[in-house]
């Protein structure tokens, strides 16, 4: 049975809970937000029942794919899940205005990557929702590499505006788009060629229902993802590579590898490259899922879900 597409779960109960804790932080320091935080997230766990039959589904499928793993898909390791991406929501805070300290990012691609903006010769980075994908935006600040993010939200242009006056040495430019118009190919081909960076996510589904798709294995089941990021390469022809970081004891590890050097559309089958690199991705992303299952933040029917 089909469900509603991500888009359409409205998550604002979260958010304003996500609001009062940057309060307590705020106001009162980080203690006040690691006591207030369960709480917090317990009421809203028991409130969003669209999303917690979304994680158990998740955690079942996991479950059943690794078994060795000994992951349960029961209500407690749920609410670790949403704990998890509440705890994360702090640290988005602190990539963006903050920083993250060199010394708490395991980065070991940082050479390659300043070398390959150096060169003149840009790329487009697949991320997820895994994991905390803000400390991957921040790597402008790791390597002075200018980075633009692809985003849905409808406040990019705000948040632009706030992040020069709250971090003006910030290299990270929020772009809001639905779709892919000539005119922005053209702004990101200028940029790639440049040296920057373009992140966009391969986790999501386009907003508009003309978006393509094609499905992929994902923990042993068909899996819709979109074809975006890899159109967009195709026409920016430049080297694309999945970008995931997650967090660890230490601090955070992220993991830079290439997809492919080009997207290549052939006449006659132009969707072939680009169904190969999605399933390849979808691959990625489960391995990396297994190294961190629980801080996976798609709180919606990933697997069946329709626009």
């Amino acid at each position: 049975m089909n469900s509603l597409h991500w888009s359409r779960y409205r998550e604002q109960g979260f958010f304003i809970g996500i609001r009062f804790l940057f309060w307590l932080h705020h106001r009162l320091g980080p203690i006040a937000f690691k006591i207030a935080v369960y709480p917090v997230v317990f009421c809203y766990y028991l409130k969003n029942r669209s999303g917690r039959r979304a994680t158990h589904q998740y955690l079942r499928f996991f479950a059943e794919r690794y078994p060795r793993e000994k992951i349960k898909a029961d209500w407690i390791t749920g609410f670790r899940i949403f704990l998890n991406f509440a705890n994360s929501a702090r640290e988005k805070l602190e990539a963006w205005f903050v920083g993250i300290p060199a010394s708490q990012v395991n980065f070991p691609e940082r050479a390659f990557l300043h070398q390959l903006a150096s060169s003149g010769q840009g790329g487009v980075l697949i991320g997820s929702h895994l994991g905390n994908l803000e400390v991957c935006r921040a790597l402008g600040s790791l390597t002075d590499v200018r980075v633009n993010v692809l985003v849905h939200t409808k406040h990019a242009k705000k948040f632009n505006r706030m992040m020069q006056m709250l971090n003006p040495k910030s290299q990270v430019r929020l772009i809001q788009v639905t779709e892919v118009t000539p005119t922005l190919a053209m702004q990101l081909s200028e940029a790639v060629d440049d040296g920057e960076l373009v992140v966009i996510v391969g986790d999501r589904t386009p907003v508009n229902s003309q978006g393509r798709t094609c499905e992929a294995q994902f923990f042993g089941r068909p899996a819709p993802f979109p074809q975006g990021p890899y159109i967009l390469a195709a026409l920016l022809k430049c080297p694309v590579y999945t970008l995931f970081c997650l967090r660890s004891a230490d601090g955070y590890d992220i993991y830079m590898e290439k997809l492919c050097d080009r997207v290549q559309m052939k006449r006659g089958d132009r969707e072939s490259h680009i169904r190969e690199l999605v399933a390849d991705f979808a691959a990625r992303l489960e391995y990396y899922c297994r190294l961190a299952p629980l801080q996976w933040y798609n709180f919606y029917p990933f697997w069946n879900q329709q626009a």
